[in-house]
């Protein structure tokens, strides 16, 4: 059986670097998303005369959604290099469960997909951010059913555990299971760098790179596996005091 991958390695730590690019990247992307709006504005504009042939209109349409997709891939970034604000308390992941299965069925049903949960309750209160916690749960998710949906029949399971059940670290541990291709080791240490994907130049490739700093924020541990056609991500995360 192969061992997990961790995310680990691939963060920044709490350094002077890393505030000197969090403040870097912001700026940067402010800046960026200024110059996007001005680009959407103008193309709007030109779309609006009825009189422009289709090759204006085409060419309009094309920077109108380009400049959308760089401001789309601007909110991905924040997240993705530590700019998002973490503020870790304690919560009950059962009582985020309702919205998490209905953000669930509307990532996996265009997939043809379907989410099978087991739930070890009761669960104890971990620290984290509620909110924070969500997103990262939904990046793994995307990526579990985007890579299911290449492998017919395919689910994907969902495990939450109660402190030693699943390991010995004082961790309420989640993860998610699905069907998919058979990945090398190297290519899957990759994909905790950004912009590294395997789905096509449509994808910003950097969804597991901010679940991975997400959940160090948190002080929850990321780890990915593949290993008989199953993928395989855990997150060990830490039960409130």
């Amino acid at each position: 059986m192969a061992d997990f991958l961790y995310a680990d390695e691939f963060r920044l730590g709490q350094n002077s670097t890393r505030r000197f690019f969090e403040f870097f990247l912001k700026g940067y992307i402010h800046k960026h998303n200024n110059l996007m709006g001005v680009i959407q504005g103008f193309s709007s504009l030109i779309l609006f005369d009825d009189s422009i042939n289709e090759e204006v209109r085409e060419s309009a349409e094309q920077m109108q959604s380009s400049a959308k997709a760089a401001t789309e891939l601007n909110r991905e970034i924040l997240g993705a290099t530590g700019c998002a604000r973490c503020e870790s308390a304690p919560m009950r992941i059962s009582d985020s469960l309702p919205f998490w299965k209905g953000k669930t069925g509307d990532i996996c049903g265009p997939q043809g997909i379907v989410a099978e949960w087991k739930v070890r309750e009761p669960l104890p209160a971990v620290l984290a951010d509620s909110t924070r916690l969500g997103e990262v749960f939904f990046h793994l998710m995307r990526n579990a059913a985007e890579a299911a949906a290449g492998v017919p029949g395919s689910t994907i399971a969902v495990d939450l555990f109660p402190p030693g059940e699943a390991s010995q670290g004082g961790t309420v541990d989640l993860f998610i299971r699905n069907r998919c291709t058979p990945i090398e080791e190297e290519t899957l240490r990759r994909f905790f760098l950004p912009f590294e994907s395997s789905k096509g130049s449509e994808h910003f490739g950097i969804g597991l790179t901010a679940a991975s700093i997400l959940a160090g924020d948190m002080n929850i541990r990321l780890g990915l596996r593949c290993a008989d056609g199953t993928m395989t991500a855990w997150l060990a995360i830490p039960v409130a005091a």
